[in-house]
């Protein structure tokens, strides 16, 4: 009897225990518990979908919603029609019509992929039906999509296409520049057969150079440039001489206007002076020419005066000369030669 009780005991333990464990298991499990009220969302994916297994979350915006309940063929008797993925979603989440679902599988195949439902540009706009029937698409996110945000795609499609666009414009330049490269040969181009480019310059100047080392290759030719390079310095050191003297030749010509102009001073005062001779000399002529007295007699012969008169006139004549001379001397424009 004693027995029996004891048993009694450890059978009412033991399905406590399993009782509690599933309890336990249900509430902290991840999985739908009894008491949960849910309703299922159909999700048509076109292309294959890998690594998805019943029972895996459902998440949105990061909050479990839900779990997958059933994969299956969209229509078995069509298997291209895609895949059809049953959604058990808990009854307290309403989802939007234009809502759409995504799975985003890992770079490195690890671990189921998360599969998250992604809201529409209307999240209060109308709901999805709660009886089991309705449907909504499903994709699954590439991998450079999952590198690379759609808005920053959007901007390296953007930036493609403004390098495409600048390839295009730049493309009449590449042409050009190649037509500038392409090899022309000299004879066609000194037949006027084509234009010059800068590969026929290039060539040009390859040649000259040939022939400069050609030239530079004769020791004879070598001689004859160190000979007009030496006379070349003989003349240079010369022209330095010849600047030398130059300046003192300056400085001379300055001591020669001094003097020059000593000179012109000199000739003003003899010429002053030999006026005032002059008019004494008018004053004798005229008291010679008084018939009074021996030497006024012996002066009033017609010729005697005459020839006396030519030559004060005379002397006046060259007194005039003098002093124009003076005149343009003192002006700066008398022009001495020296020998």
């Amino acid at each position: 009897m004693a027995e029996k009780h004891q048993k009694t005991i450890v059978g009412v333990f033991a399905l406590s225990g399993l009782t509690l464990l599933f309890v336990l298991t249900l509430l902290f499990g991840g999985g739908q518990t009894l008491f949960e009220r849910t309703y299922d969302i159909n999700v048509r994916f076109e292309d294959a979908v890998d690594g998805i297994s019943r029972g895996q979350p459902v998440t949105l915006n990061g909050k479990r919603v839900g779990e997958t309940k059933a994969i299956k063929f969209w229509d078995p008797d069509d298997l291209t029609k895609g895949i059809r993925i049953i959604v058990r979603v808990d009854e307290e989440y309403q989802i939007p019509k234009d809502a759409t679902v995504e799975v985003a599988p890992g770079l490195i195949q690890f671990g189921r992929p998360p599969i998250r439902i992604v809201l529409g540009p209307s999240p209060k706009g109308e709901m999805l039906s709660v009886d089991g029937n309705a449907t909504i698409s499903g994709r699954v996110v590439s991998m450079p999509e999952q590198v690379l945000p759609p808005k920053v795609q959007g901007q390296v499609e953007r930036v493609m296409e403004e390098v495409a666009s600048l390839a295009s414009a730049l493309r009449p330049v590449a042409q050009n520049l190649d037509g500038l490269l392409e090899s022309r040969p000299m004879s066609s181009v000194d037949q006027n057969e084509m234009t010059a480019n800068f590969a026929t310059i290039v060539e040009r100047f390859d040649v000259t150079l040939q022939n400069f080392n050609t030239i530079l290759a004769d020791a004879e030719n070598v001689e004859n440039l160190k000979l007009t390079l030496q006379n070349a310095r003989e003349m240079s050191e010369q022209g330095v001489v010849a600047m030398t003297d130059l300046r003192e030749f300056s400085a001379q010509s300055k001591v020669v206007a001094m003097d020059v102009s000593k000179l012109m001073q000199q000739l003003t005062e003899t010429s002053d002076r030999l006026s005032s001779v002059l008019n004494r000399i008018d004053q004798t002529v005229v008291a010679l020419n008084s018939p009074k007295g021996t030497i006024g007699s012996l002066l009033s012969d017609n010729r005697l005066y005459e020839e006396l008169l030519l030559s004060a006139r005379r002397l006046t004549n060259a007194l005039d000369d003098m002093r124009e001379v003076l005149d343009i001397a003192k002006k700066g424009q008398l022009r001495i030669k020296a020998f």
